[in-house]
């Protein structure tokens, strides 16, 4: 049961609110240098109480962190031209942006699962990445929200 509060907080003109006037519940930023996975991580995802937020390359990740955060989740490809996935997110740490990281990648290294490991607060998915499993985890990386 929600505190007074918390309904106040909920119902106050200034929280933010989706274009058809849902309440958002949480933000996601998406990073893919691959536009057609990029559109689809953000269909699989879409819902009213969550704000995707895209970026077509880590460079691009690195700007919309820094200047549209903060976000409850990050869902980011690791191998990108320029700037990977994990220097963005070894950067974002650096700059103590500390919320769930989930990483989705096609490319196959043995290193992958120890260096997202490192980065802390973390989770790995290899692509192709059934739409169930995918939606699971980002639920499950919010803490219930969906």
């Amino acid at each position: 049961m929600k505190s007074d509060q918390t309904v106040r907080e909920l119902t106050s003109p200034y929280w933010p609110r989706t274009a058809q006037g849902d309440l958002v519940v949480a933000r996601v930023a998406i990073a893919d240098d691959d536009p057609e996975a990029l559109d689809l991580l953000g269909e699989i995802l879409r819902s009213p109480t969550i704000e995707i937020c895209r970026a077509g390359s880590g460079a691009e990740l690195v700007v919309l962190l820094a200047e549209q955060g903060p976000f409850d989740l990050i869902i980011t490809d690791i191998d990108m031209p320029f700037m990977e996935g994990i220097a963005v997110i070894r950067s974002a740490r650096a700059a103590e942006i500390q919320v769930p990281v989930l990483f989705v990648s096609g490319v196959s290294r043995p290193d992958l699962p120890a260096a997202v490991e490192r980065l802390g607060n973390t989770r790995l998915l290899r692509k192709p990445i059934a739409v169930s499993t995918l939606r699971k985890t980002v639920k499950e990386m919010l803490g219930g929200v969906s």
